[in-house]
């Protein structure tokens, strides 16, 4: 196949459009670096210790389970460089997602571009290949459907992934240029380093997201709608087909443990159910691609329907489908591109159940690009039909003030993210649902506007979190009882919830204030089983079990704590607490000690370490720290107490 010959003049005018389609993406998108960390981030990115360290390369990747970048080691190990290069500051996060955007519409615009060359394409579009290309990545680019995956940073998982998706189809297409020279060995070689740089790209990208899964297919499809079929059985390129299918081995073993539970078909939601739900959310997918007005965050979860309540949305979708079946067998080119948007989407739009996400912008991240490539190309093919190749200019300017449009909507939306209240707000003014009061209930609570704050939870009693939140609020409030009661409730709805150890600490403790000691022993007890290395339960439990009578049990867990927490002053003073409280004073005095040694300052680990003397006798020893406990507390009375008659005692 005829690579175009190269000329001076046409590579600047590539480079001039590349250089125009990145500063479009940095001007629109600037107000967007400083949107903070919202929902999925906390657990990705803030909680994420797997991403606190780079080397080795085997823990940032190796995500943790039930996590958002779970099964997806390659987005896991770009935040570990992130945190690398700035800890959390947002706005490194930020220009990473930009810039992979950035990086995917340059690919665009090569692919179309390329593949407008081809010989099936070339008689239509060839003379214009470039600025349609152009065109295409521009409007695609800017479009306000893409901001979830700038603005949203754990949603890098999708644009990564259509990066890698879009390179390996450029790359594909790449491969095709040397076939009409096989005898030339210099293209044979490059037509082979395209095609392996194609099966690379694949492998990669399904190690950033699952909806990678059909790329190997879609370059299929591709050739044979655009390529000649001769082509398609040679040797050379029979070899990429096996290549890239080999690459569902890699997203097969990142799915062989069960990354996540909350994917697949051991869920509560049937794949039928589920199926119901996605029809009305596909054309609201469709509505927002030509109006994208009123975005939302976060969708909600899948509903119970049953057909009955979505029929007319089912008619509508499966006569698309039916059109695009058509389609591909009479006009194939145009049942392509629709055959983009079903494919791209099956993944996460089919029978598959996600149940914690019954939709997301984020989803048409590359369905758009079918759906922005067919409305330029068909456009384009009318114009030229009814107005011929003059009065061109108008068109072009016709597709500039679209861009312009969009770019307008993209940065109005940025601005939307531009708080947390800000962006969940609008969520729940736009497609209110329980999680959508959860998620602004708690940040309200978060700003100290607690009665807004109970209104919205009150509306969230759907979501079990809701309770949870409530439950700790109530304790902090000092409403044991009635706290006390919410985390029961939030324990017995959703008992393997991420939040469930936390649950239990909180509950323990407030048993522990109300003095129902068995209740506190048994929730904090099982805090620690399930979670042996969390230091301050061992402690809370130490207190409990000390109450109870259990000394020796109570002490032990005391020790625990501190060794987990062998820095924490605080950690360590309960310790020697315990130890004076069951006779063992010069253990008690070390351990004080310790605390002075971390913290000179400590008023109360002087007084302690005092009394721990003056009990074992060295009352002359503990005179100096009852004089320090003294001059950095005044006010402490018992302290100057203890320090007179320690004082007249050694008198």
């Amino acid at each position: 196949m005829p690579q175009e010959p190269r000329h001076p003049q046409r590579d600047r005018g590539l480079i001039v459009r590349a250089a125009i389609i990145l500063i479009a993406g940095a001007l629109v998108y600037a107000n967007s670096l400083s949107a903070p960390f919202i929902f999925d981030d906390q657990t990705a990115i803030i909680e994420n210790r797997r991403i606190q360290q780079l080397w080795p390369l085997s823990v940032p990747l190796s995500p943790a389970r039930e996590t958002p970048v779970a099964g997806r080691p390659i987005v896991s190990l770009t935040f570990a460089i992130n945190y690398a290069a700035g800890g959390l500051d947002i706005r490194g996060y930020h220009l990473t997602n930009l810039a992979i955007h950035l990086l995917a519409a340059l690919t665009l615009f090569g692919l179309v571009r390329r593949a407008l060359l081809l010989p099936s394409l070339a008689p239509s579009f060839g003379a214009q290949a470039t600025n349609l290309g152009w065109i295409v990545a521009l409007i695609w680019m800017l479009h306000p459907l893409q901001t979830e995956t700038i603005d949203y940073v754990t949603q890098r998982t999708e644009s990564m992934m259509g990066l890698f998706y879009l390179l390996t189809l450029y790359c594909s297409v790449r491969g095709l240029e040397s076939d009409g020279e096989s005898k030339n060995p210099s293209l044979r070689t490059r037509r082979g380093r395209w095609q392996a740089a194609a099966i690379a790209a694949c492998a990669t990208g399904m190690a950033c997201k699952e909806s990678m899964v059909t790329a190997p297919l879609m370059v299929a499809l591709f050739d044979y709608v655009f390529v000649r079929h001769d082509l398609l059985r040679k040797t050379h390129r029979i070899r990429l087909y096996v290549g890239l299918a080999s690459t569902w081995v890699v997203l097969a073993a990142l799915m062989a443990s069960g990354p996540r539970t909350t994917v697949g078909f051991d869920t509560k939601v049937s794949g039928w159910t589920y199926l119901l739900n996605q029809t009305p959310i596909l054309l609201a997918y469709l509505r927002t691609t030509f109006w994208p007005r009123n975005l939302v965050l976060d969708y909600g979860v899948p509903l119970p329907l049953t057909l009955a309540d979505v029929w007319l949305p089912m008619v509508a979708v499966l006569a698309l489908a039916i059109i695009v079946l058509v389609l591909l067998v009479r006009r194939p080119q145009a049942g392509f591109l629709g055959a983009w948007f079903f494919i791209i989407l099956a993944p996460t739009s089919s029978i598959v159940p996600i149940v914690t996400e019954v939709g997301a912008d984020r989803r048409m991240y590359l369905a758009l690009a079918g759906i922005v490539v067919l409305v330029v190309l068909g456009m384009y093919r009318v114009w030229t039909m009814r107005v011929g190749s003059r009065h061109q200019v108008v068109g072009f300017g016709a597709a500039i003030g679209a861009c312009m449009l969009l770019s307008v909507a993209t940065i109005q939306r940025n601005q939307e993210y531009e708080s947390k209240l800000s962006i969940l707000q609008t969520t729940v003014d736009r497609k209110p649902h329980p999680r959508s009061y959860l998620m602004l209930g708690t940040t309200l609570l978060e700003m100290g506007r607690r009665q807004e704050a109970i209104a919205y939870l009150e509306r969230a009693r759907e979501e079990p979190g809701a309770s949870f939140v409530l439950g700790v609020d109530d304790i902090s409030e000092g409403q044991l009882a009635e706290g006390a009661k919410e985390l029961e409730r939030f324990l017995e709805l959703a008992p393997t919830h991420r939040q469930a150890i936390d649950a239990r600490e909180s509950l323990g403790r407030a048993y522990s204030a109300l003095n129902e000691l068995d209740k506190a022993a048994a929730q904090l007890s099982e805090v620690v089983r399930q979670q042996p290395r969390r230091g301050p339960a061992h402690g809370y439990l130490g207190e409990v079990l000390l109450r109870q009578g259990r000394t020796a049990e109570g002490v032990r867990e005391f020790q625990i704590a501190a060794e987990l927490q062998p820095g924490n002053p605080d950690a360590l003073r309960l310790l020697g607490i315990a130890q004076g409280q069951t006779g063992q004073l010069e253990a008690a005095a070390a351990t004080f000690a310790r605390v002075i040694e971390l913290d000179p300052l400590n008023a109360r680990g002087h007084y302690l370490l005092g009394s721990a003397l003056a009990a074992s006798g060295k009352v002359a020893a503990a005179v100096p720290h009852f004089a320090r406990a003294v001059e950095l507390d005044p006010q402490d009375s018992k302290a100057r107490a203890d320090l007179r008659r320690a004082e007249e005692y050694v008198r």
